[in-house]
This record gives structure tokens, C-alpha cells and sequence, in this order.
């Protein structure tokens, strides 16, 4: 609990400002993220496993839930009444173009399921916008790194992460739900502590982190989690297919006016 008390500590600490009290760096926030079903991440540049243990998973749902609190208070100050909350059932779909959605939240990866979606473009730079409004709680540009067919993977620093390469995670104060886009270009438009509306660019689709690998094509990463049980414990973060939201989103973009797409 010696952690949970040092971040409680940074977060409260008077004049301090707001990007630095409310939102830890986001190595902190990705670990609170990844909680169960992902218990190994990999720090720094080296697939290097650290294993989470119960009494980590257990302190990480409080520490999130104590963010959580103040990052709903801090978007109802911010937005007010001109930004509402985003139902799942109203998201907006979350590219300039129509893009090719896969339902591949099942499919095999190296340490279990993929556990969200792609949507590949056909090309770079198409622009992504939020599905939700809510208030972005990371976000990581300048990935170092690449893959060469003679040397493979190779991380070198910044983005998110060494897989997630650049791109955003956005928390959604009404449901307490995370969308994570990723494998952004350095052109990532927002930052820890912004409040996105619904549509709202932020970023264009890349090839940074594990979409680097030539075989992957083009694509938006996106993920869905939310609040449930799991590991034994309650309250971490369990992912859920969002493809029934993202297919009605396309949908209703599809019977839009072409200018406001």
C-alpha cells in the first residue's frame, strides 16, 4: 500500500498542475490499465515480463477508482453543459472514412486473445476521431522504433508503449469505460487532461508499435474495458467487444449528410 499512498500523495500535492495531478505518466496509467486479463507487461525497450500479484491487482483498483473520481469531477467542471456523455449506443465512428471493420476480438495473439478490433484504412494519415466524449487520460507520440527484415522488432523508446506504439486512451466518465486507440502517427492532436467531444480528431492512423510488422497492414487499433471481476478480484478492468457499437456507428454514419461525416 507504500505506492498507492505515494501517488495519492503526488496527486493531492498543492500547486501542482493539473496534467501532473490528475494523470500519472503513462507507464503508471498503462499498468493500472492492463490489469487482468494482460498481468505481464513489458517495461522499457526489452520484452522484459513483470508479473502482477494479487495485492498489486487489489491496490491498482483503488488507485484507479480514486482517479477515477477526480476525472469526473474534473470533466464536469470542464465540460459543463456543453459536452454530454456518449452511450454506447450513440458512439461516432471513430475514422474520416468507412474503413473495413474486422470482429476480431478472438483471435489468437501470442499471450491469449486479441481482446479488441481493427479497422484497416487504405492508406496512412486518415484521420481518427473519438467515438465517446470524455476526458483523455493518456497520450503517447514519437515512437521509436521499426521493423527491418534482417534485425525483426525493435522498440526504442516513447508512444504508449513498446506494442501500442502512439495513441490515445480516453475515459468515459459516465459508464467509468476506457477506449484505447493506438498505432497512431506522431501526429497525435490531444493530450493528458484534454475533454473530447464526440467526432473530435484526434490523431491519424500510423504503423507504430506491433503494427510496424509488414504483414499487419494499416489499421486502427480499438479497444473497449470497463469495470467487472476477473483474476478473483473485483473491480479490474475487463475488455468487451465493442463490434455491435462500432457497426451501428458506421451504419449511422453511412445515412449522414457527407459533410458532417
Amino acid at each position: 500500500m507504500a505506492t498507492f499512498a505515494l501517488l495519492l500523495t503526488l496527486l493531492i500535492a498543492p500547486g501542482v498542475q493539473a496534467d501532473t495531478s490528475l494523470f500519472p505518466p503513462r507507464e503508471a496509467l498503462i499498468r493500472l490499465y492492463t490489469n487482468c486479463d494482460e498481468d505481464r507487461w513489458p517495461y522499457g525497450t526489452g520484452e522484459t515480463f513483470v508479473p502482477k500479484t494479487t495485492d498489486e491487482l487489489v491496490t491498482g483498483v483503488a488507485q484507479r477508482r480514486a482517479l477515477e473520481e477526480r476525472w469526473r469531477a474534473y470533466f464536469a467542471e470542464r465540460a459543463g453543459d456543453s459536452i454530454a456523455s456518449t452511450p454506447a449506443e450513440a458512439w461516432g465512428w471513430p475514422l474520416a472514412v468507412r474503413g473495413r471493420l474486422l470482429n476480431n476480438f478472438l483471435n489468437p495473439r501470442e499471450n491469449g486473445p486479441h481482446e479488441a478490433l481493427d479497422i484497416f484504412v487504405p492508406r496512412e494519415g486518415v484521420e481518427v476521431r473519438s467515438p465517446i466524449a470524455g476526458v483523455v487520460v493518456a497520450a503517447g507520440t514519437g515512437w521509436r522504433g521499426g521493423y527491418t527484415r534482417r534485425g525483426g522488432f525493435h522498440y526504442e523508446g516513447d508512444g504508449l508503449s513498446r506494442r501500442a506504439g502512439n495513441g490515445v486512451m480516453i475515459f468515459d466518465p459516465a459508464s467509468g469505460a476506457y477506449v484505447y486507440l493506438i498505432h497512431f502517427q506522431d501526429s497525435v492532436f490531444v493530450r493528458a487532461g484534454d475533454i473530447v467531444r464526440r467526432g473530435q480528431p484526434v490523431g491519424r492512423v500510423g504503423h507504430t508499435g506491433n503494427a510496424a510488422y509488414p504483414s499487419r497492414g494499416r489499421h486502427l487499433h480499438f479497444a473497449f474495458k470497463r469495470a467487472g471481476t476477473a483474476c478473483g478480484v473485483d473491480g479490474v478492468l475487463v475488455a468487451e467487444n465493442p463490434y455491435r457499437w462500432l457497426r451501428a456507428a458506421r451504419a449511422r454514419r453511412a445515412q449522414s449528410p457527407p459533410g458532417i461525416r
